[in-house]
């Protein structure tokens, strides 16, 4: 009995340290792929970069590897996107925000923090600008309404001053007539 009960022991043993061994691995292959997407990001050729970092990133996480993907691909979404590329803005807004909620306790996300805030603030600026351009443009469109109506008003205003010197006028002949 107690032999069956160490051979079952020991069976199970080495069952635990066959299922933990896939984990490793896995965690082997992200970091490869991570230093793979660095070195590419390093050499300028962002697009693969974030190729790879959407591959890592779409991917069960691992704490320590998919947040600093998360993180860089974020930044690269920001470079990569002119400042109207609401896409790209958006999507890096979405990065950094899918960190802060997987992997709060990251340093990552700790530096994530500020630019998101930032690019928060940023989007908050651009639909205020968007109403001020808005209401810019009525203002416009009110101010040359006005403008008309003032030309109008000063043509009117002269025609008048006009009809009154021919009134003096008139005025001037009947009393000399007189």
């Amino acid at each position: 009995m107690k032999k069956i009960l160490a051979v079952i022991l020991c069976v199970l043993g080495l069952n635990a340290c066959a299922t933990l061994q896939p984990v490793n691995s896995h965690r082997h292959d992200q970091e490869k792929r991570l230093a793979v997407a660095i070195k590419l990001q390093n050499r300028g050729l962002t697009t693969a970069a974030m190729e790879a970092l959407i591959s890592l990133c779409a991917e069960r996480g691992e704490p320590g590897i998919t947040d600093e993907a998360l993180f860089r691909l974020s930044l690269l979404y920001l470079v990569n996107g002119s400042e109207s590329d609401k896409e790209s803005l958006e999507l890096a807004q979405q990065g950094f925000q899918r960190l802060r909620k997987e992997y709060p306790s990251s340093s990552w996300t700790r530096m994530a923090t500020p630019v998101s805030d930032l690019l928060t603030t940023m989007a908050d600026l651009r639909k205020q600008n968007q109403g001020c351009k808005t209401q810019n443009q009525s203002l416009s469109k009110e101010n040359l309404s006005l403008s008309k109506e003032n030309q109008s008003l000063s043509r009117e205003t002269q025609e008048l001053r006009q009809n009154i010197e021919k009134l003096k006028r008139l005025d001037l002949e009947l009393e000399q007539k007189r």
